[in-house]
């Protein structure tokens, strides 16, 4: 799509751009806020994750925005307020309760490990796959 049908597709879907908005997006001038980021991603028809660079999310920010959930409606589904939950991305550590952990995975779609590595960048990152065997006592 040219710059101008993204910057009509946009506005249609009730995102108000203009075109020069859209090229400093192209350029990396500018990066588009999270729901322009979000219009934009169903305008071309592609995830937000491609459209953010990430394939693999490294913090709770990246999780949340590549499946389209402002802090606030995040924050509602797992029960949780919203300025604790934008506390918790800007340092990235997980600071919610047994139920609000169970609700986030379940609403991101994420494993225990996956929350455990993106919500704690400096530990190593395990590799995905079937957990090993422990001997019991």
């Amino acid at each position: 799509m040219s710059p101008q049908q993204v910057t009509e597709q946009m506005n249609a879907c009730g995102v108000p751009v203009d075109i020069s908005q859209v090229h400093g997006w192209e350029v990396g001038e500018y990066r588009p806020t999270e729901r322009e980021l979000f219009a934009l991603a169903d305008v071309l028809w592609c995830r937000t994750a491609d459209l953010m660079g990430v394939e693999d999310p490294r913090t709770l920010m990246e999780l949340r925005l590549i499946r389209q959930f402002t802090t606030a409606k995040l924050a509602e589904l797992i029960g949780m307020e919203p300025a604790r939950y934008e506390r918790a991305e800007e340092r990235n550590a997980w600071t919610g309760d047994a139920e609000q952990t169970a609700a986030l995975l379940r609403v991101l779609n994420l494993t225990p490990l996956q929350l455990r590595a993106a919500a704690q960048p400096g530990t190593p990152r395990l590799p995905e796959r079937a957990p090993s065997r422990t001997r019991s006592r």
